[in-house]
């Protein structure tokens, strides 16, 4: 990677949820001796993959390094077990990078587009521009951690990967999740919820009512994978997002028992190469942590065709939305300035697909240019 610097080793389908569970969850357990948490978070798979070896973006400023910590977190579309650290084994189906700020423990998330069309740096081959969902497929975390440093300009060494069961698992562990379902949205999910039951092989009736009620881990699952009603995708991400802030809230007021099946049922469904004085270092705050503001990347999109590629989400342009994306997850940081790399990467990106007009709305929440075409 020819615009990045290694980042020195001193610095700190759906379940995007577990990154934020592991936070609550070893901070609910405090009160358990030092004994069970450090055998608890042995359950979870380690990636042992030196972190100073992951690339990083040059335009990383001093801020964004001191002020906060920023993490990606990967649900995978795998159905069966298989070892979430290496490449060929999955897609990414939904990323949510978080970013922490240390001094107000607010966290923001931003939700990655699957179909989102970026550059792809494979470790044997040259870069080439796909789908995101790609990356980890084609190399595995670390190649899909490395796309959103060199692309969106971040420093990003620490990642968090589940697969499809864990999700289901979470939520049923916790009772369940409160969740405003719309009458449009009854059909995809009970025709969601048929395929959870059959990949899971956990039972659940079907949701037939709209409303705020109580879904189970399945129905909460099959909710969350709703693409085919509203703006595709793009409303899809929000959905993942109801879904973590309600388990957020009902995990902060579950007992010491709750907590204790959920980390015997739930981490070792788990990949990350956090380590455990990281995890516990962010679990130290855990009742000081507040979900903010969340938004979907890219603001500014269209949604073409591009032969073989398939229907792809292009940032209109790549270096405004970087901004602004910049602007949402560090507003304290005014030093920052889009890369030589991210700039050449627009302009390939642009020269592609001719969609390079430069965004011109300020948004706080996405609101798609067109619908995201739901087929692959």
């Amino acid at each position: 990677m020819s615009k990045s610097r290694r980042k020195k080793s001193t610095n700190k389908r759906l379940g995007l949820i577990l990154f934020l569970e592991i936070i609550i969850f070893a901070g609910l357990v405090g009160g358990y001796i030092w004994y069970y948490v450090n055998h608890a978070l042995d359950l979870i798979v380690a990636d042992e993959t030196p972190k100073e070896e992951i690339d990083v973006s040059d335009a990383v400023t001093d801020t964004m390094e001191e002020k906060y910590k920023t993490i990606v977190l990967f649900g995978l579309d795998t159905r069966d077990k298989v070892d979430m650290t290496k490449e060929g084994m999955a897609h990414s189906d939904a990323v949510i990078i978080a970013s922490i700020n240390n001094d107000t423990h607010e966290v923001k998330l931003v939700s990655v587009y699957r179909d989102c069309f970026l550059e792809i740096t494979k470790a044997d081959s040259s870069p080439s521009t796909q789908k995101f969902t790609h990356a980890y497929f084609l190399g595995g975390p670390i190649c899909a951690v490395e796309t959103l440093n060199k692309n969106l300009d971040l420093n990003i060494t620490d990642y968090v990967s589940v697969d499809f069961k864990a999700l289901a698992n979470a939520i049923d562990a916790l009772g369940g999740v409160t969740i405003d379902v719309k009458s449009s949205e009854l059909n995809n999910l009970n025709k969601n919820l048929q395929e959870q039951v059959a990949v899971t092989g956990i039972s659940s009736d079907g949701v037939w009512s709209a409303g705020e009620q109580t879904l189970n881990g399945t129905q909460a699952t099959a909710y969350a994978r709703i693409r085919k009603v509203g703006n595709g995708d793009f409303e899809r991400t929000q959905r993942q997002r109801a879904v973590i802030s309600a388990m957020v809230e009902k995990a902060k007021k579950s007992d010491l028992g709750t907590i204790t099946e959920l980390i015997n049922t739930i981490f070792p469904q788990i990949a990350t190469n956090m380590t455990k004085s990281q995890i516990i270092d962010l679990a130290k705050d855990v009742f000081d942590y507040e979900l903010g503001d969340n938004i979907g990347f890219p603001l500014a999109n269209e949604t073409p065709t591009l032969g073989a590629k398939g229907s792809v989400v292009v940032p209109c342009n790549l270096v405004s939305n970087v901004k602004h994306l910049h602007e949402f997850l560090y507003p304290e940081d005014t030093g920052y300035t889009p890369s030589d790399e991210v700039q050449r990467i627009s302009a390939d990106i642009t020269s592609e697909t001719g969609y390079g007009d430069e965004f011109t709305e300020d948004k706080s929440t996405e609101e798609p240019t067109q619908t995201n075409t739901p087929s692959d």
